[in-house]
């Protein structure tokens, strides 16, 4: 298994030593900014990143709360997402993982998630929509992640646990998120990352 990390910081120069002599092998960045809460992956970014040798995985988030998790938003969301990856060069066939970032009962589960998702559906399986055909990526509880990948393959429908106390069980994950909110080096070089770990499925990172 790989170890990564994945920050809500831009990687600068400095930052990219530091998760270098963590040994970390690749680290998951949001597409998207929101003020306050994440910085958005840049071109430059990107570059410094795939010259230091580390894979990048694709992150998504605008929102946590419940009523964000709609059919609708899910299309906006997966649009401005696939515009995002393909503006910065995401590797075709790679997936984005798009964040349920909060516990999920099963009825909130059927009634707020598979709406989001039918609707990031829609627009991935759309060769017009998703000419470079990224792939589904899930971010979520164990609960979450099994669900929507259903009977799909680790391949088709990529998977991100947050290993902690939220609901489920599943086990057959691409990535698994732990030791969160970590800080590491000094000074110009410090960063807040969660660990993660790739299982033999493969995460899905991608490089320039």
């Amino acid at each position: 298994m790989a170890l990564g990390c994945d920050t809500a910081t831009n990687v600068t120069a400095a930052r990219l030593t530091t998760l270098k002599n963590n040994s970390f092998t690749f680290v998951g960045r949001y597409l998207n900014r929101v003020e306050g809460y994440q910085d958005g992956l840049t071109s430059a970014e990107v570059t410094r990143i795939s010259d230091g040798g580390l894979y990048i995985v694709s992150l998504y988030q605008i929102s946590k709360s419940l009523d964000h998790f709609t059919n609708a938003n899910g299309v906006a969301d997966a649009e401005t997402a696939v515009g995002l990856a393909s503006d910065l060069g995401q590797t075709s066939s790679t997936p984005i993982y798009f964040a349920i970032d909060r516990d999920m009962t099963s009825s909130e589960i059927t009634n707020n998630v598979v709406p989001y998702f039918q609707g990031i559906k829609s627009v991935l399986d759309s060769s017009t929509k998703n000419p470079k055909g990224y792939k589904m990526g899930v971010y979520g509880s164990r609960a979450v992640c099994s669900y929507i990948r259903g009977t799909y393959s680790a391949t088709t429908r990529y998977t991100f646990i947050v290993d902690n106390s939220w609901l489920g069980t599943f086990d057959d994950w691409n990535l698994r998120q732990y030791n969160f909110n970590t800080e590491l080096g000094s000074s110009t070089g410090k960063i807040n990352v969660d660990y993660v770990e790739s299982s033999s499925n493969g995460g899905g990172g991608w490089k320039k």
